[in-house]
């Protein structure tokens, strides 16, 4: 890329696109100062209905509807696909690849889905691929994982990960909201999609877990191997609890080395430990960094062998945190060292093979209970004796003063213990006539020391 003017191609001028036309216009001296030559916008492909307002920002003989007259453009080395989704994305990003194009990417579903495909066929083709703001907007954790932490064994991590989810459960908390109600603020703000499933389920979460876990951990993890529940099925009641025991509730991503010999999340060296994934609601103890991460941020800590904690928090979508981290992979790749680091180093999935995952039925934990339960004599202890019989020890109850006779709330926490046996012992408990409905569990997570 030694030429005076290093072109670049964009695939979807939506409000990412739209973010990072601006930024290669406003800046562009900025840009050339910093590479010693200009990085030039040659062709936006658009849909046809997008033509006309595109042009506020795209000179009209730029922007191109036809992928064939958009691929035929010479001397655009950089490909940005900013379109999202798979089908037709996939095609023209393994055409970009194809013909030699370095390829910078957003998308999350289709790196989580063919990542290990698109990675390979890269390397094959003597070309790079830039994924940075594929999972935490404009934080820039991808090149913290690859590059700032390369001397340490990552031994967890834990991230929230959608701010659609984190606004939700902030408003939940701070104002005391209902999921509903938290969530159509969300919409009105222009924070949650009108269909919000992937979001408030969790999906979006997943992918980008199973994208930085692969990085973190040396492993092809797809995200069809990580367990996953939302926020969409929350009680504001457990929030409340929550707080009540000094906890903040957040929806974590997390990935965890396990010790195989307790089953805890832990610092083991050991050469193949098992892994743990999961997306899931939490409860994180309020003075937790994570806990104090509010809003539509995003927030991701990790800890390695040597550096211990480190943690990464910013804006995790939007047009200009999203735009900067897109924009700043272009940069690397016109300076060059992104693709010899690309070309030579062995961390990226395709050279990897799958985990070996951790039961999560041996996974031992803290967890918060809740219970409708019967007030009257003997309930507690009842409870309290079916948990004992299964090797789980309560460190925490909580029962408000209600009417003799009535289904109250009986909250309680555990110490550390196997989720598989407290689920066998939940599923008994919930057959029994004092016991009214299902029982809640959230994981209580206790950070690892560092």
């Amino acid at each position: 890329m030694s030429e005076q003017s290093i072109g670049v191609g964009l695939i979807g001028c939506g409000t990412v696109g739209s973010g990072v036309v601006e930024l290669l216009q406003e800046q562009s001296e900025r840009y050339a100062r910093r590479l010693g030559c200009r990085l030039e916008l040659r062709r936006v492909l658009v849909r046809p209905q997008d033509v006309d307002y595109k042009t506020e920002r795209v000179p009209r003989n730029v922007l191109v509807t036809d992928p064939e007259a958009f691929f035929a453009t010479e001397s655009m080395p950089i490909l940005v696909e900013l379109g999202g989704g798979r089908g037709a994305i996939s095609q023209f990003v393994r055409r970009a690849l194809d013909m030699g194009k370095h390829v910078v990417t957003a998308n999350k579903a289709l790196l989580a889905a063919e990542g290990a495909e698109l990675f390979a066929l890269a390397r094959q083709r003597g070309v790079s691929i830039g994924f940075e703001a594929s999972c935490a907007g404009g934080i820039p954790l991808i090149t913290a994982i690859n590059f700032g932490l390369m001397a340490n064994r990552i031994q967890a991590l834990y991230g929230i990960l959608n701010g659609t989810c984190n606004y939700i459960l902030s408003q939940m908390t701070s104002k005391n909201a209902p999921y509903a109600t938290a969530l159509a603020e969300a919409q009105t703000r222009g924070f949650a999609e009108a269909d919000p499933t992937l979001d408030v389920g969790g999906g979006d979460s997943a992918h980008k877990l199973a994208i930085i876990a692969s990085l973190a951990f040396g492993c092809q993890v797809s995200d069809e191997a990580i367990p996953c529940t939302g926020i969409d099925t929350l009680d504001l009641a457990d929030v409340r609890f929550g707080a009540e025991l000094g906890y903040e509730m957040k929806l974590l991503g997390m990935a965890e080395r396990i010790d195989e010999g307790n089953g805890a999340p832990g610092l083991s060296l050991s050469v193949q430990p098992g892994l743990s994934l999961s997306v899931q609601p939490c409860f994180i103890h309020r003075e937790e960094p994570l806990a104090q991460v509010h809003g539509s941020f995003n927030a991701i800590a990790i800890f390695g062998h040597a550096v211990g904690q480190t943690v990464y928090v910013g804006r995790g979508a939007g047009k200009e945190p999203t735009a900067s981290a897109v924009v700043s992979d272009v940069l690397n790749i016109a300076a060059g060292w992104y693709p010899q680091a690309f070309g030579k180093m062995h961390i990226w999935p395709d050279q990897q093979k799958p985990p070996r995952l951790f039961d999560p039925r041996q996974v031992q934990a803290r967890y918060y209970l809740r219970f409708n339960a019967l007030d009257r004599p003997g309930v507690m202890g009842a409870i309290a004796t079916a948990l004992g019989d299964a090797g789980i020890s309560l460190s925490g109850i909580i029962q408000h003063e209600s009417c003799a006779g009535e289904f109250v709330p009986l909250v309680m926490t555990t110490h550390e213990a196997r989720q598989g046996p407290l689920n066998d012992a939940l599923a008994k408990l919930k057959q029994l006539d004092f016991i009214d409905g299902e029982p809640v569990v959230i994981r209580v997570v206790e950070m690892p020391p560092g």
